[in-house]
């Protein structure tokens, strides 16, 4: 897979990105890269725009200044439906499921971002659509396997426990085949061994897909390790960056986390 060295080229780099809501400056002249075949995290206290960079590099909100690079193209000059299609897959803090859909109809969906077929064409049943509609089919399947969710598959996602939606979201991102997977808070509402479980899951996510991670999340014992860099922000300003042994001991995190004088 891609080198996850520190000589790694970026797979995204987020340059000078500022996003205001009326008067709130939600995003304060933010840059960062995240090389292509590591993890990185995201972190901050509340309210310190993390999930709103999500937003902006998924194009769900529009910035005011700043570019967003994407294996050579700046995101900021796409729509939002065309982002999955460059293979930028996420979850959400707030799952996004389908309550009446199957688990399998809810991680079918993902496939959509990465199939070419149209009403006109699956009308035709042209040969290539079928073979579309396999594949996309496997993955759906692969991904149910790999995520242990057999027993649940033709079950409706509500009444399902937590842990299994989030697993099922994360298997709709992965049919996507993405090569940058943005995963939200994907430790929220887990017990101590589920987390636990949850970061050999992304490590092994990340070697397995060959997949980049940029990982949105409040548990620190999660984020520091897994990742080998880490970004903070505070208030929407960058206040550190680097790895998690030196974002750990920088007096302006120990700080925003603590709220002491450094």
């Amino acid at each position: 897979m891609t080198s996850s060295t520190n000589g790694s080229q970026p797979l995204l780099s987020v340059r000078n990105i500022t996003l205001r809501f009326g008067g709130l400056v939600a995003l304060d002249d933010v840059s960062f890269d995240v090389p292509a075949g590591q993890i990185v995290g995201l972190i901050g206290p509340n309210g310190a725009g993390k999930t709103t960079m999500f937003n902006a590099i998924t194009r769900l909100y529009h910035p005011q200044a700043g570019e967003i690079w994407y294996g050579g193209r700046n995101l900021l000059s796409l729509a939002a439906h065309e982002v999955p299609r460059l293979g930028i897959a996420r979850t959400f803090q707030n799952l996004a499921l389908f309550a009446s859909m199957t688990v399998r109809d809810n991680i079918r969906v993902g496939t959509h971002a990465r199939t070419k077929s149209d009403v006109f064409s699956q009308a035709l049943r042209l040969p290539w659509v079928s073979r579309e509609e396999r594949e996309a089919e496997a993955a759906v399947s692969e991904a149910i396997a790999y995520l242990g969710l057999e027993r649940v598959a033709d079950h409706p996602a509500a009444g399902l426990p937590f842990g299994t939606l989030k697993r099922i979201e994360l298997a709709r991102a992965l049919v996507a085949k993405p090569k940058l997977l943005l995963l939200d808070e994907p430790a929220g509402g887990l017990n101590h061994e589920e987390v636990s479980a949850l970061g050999a899951l992304i490590k092994d996510i990340r070697e397995r897909f060959d997949v980049t991670v940029l990982l949105v999340e409040h548990h620190m014992g999660l984020v520091m390790s897994i990742s080998e860099k880490v970004v903070v922000l505070d208030f929407g300003k960058k206040i550190a960056e680097g790895t998690p042994a030196e974002v750990q001991r920088d007096p302006e995190v120990i700080r925003a986390y603590l709220g002491v004088e450094a």
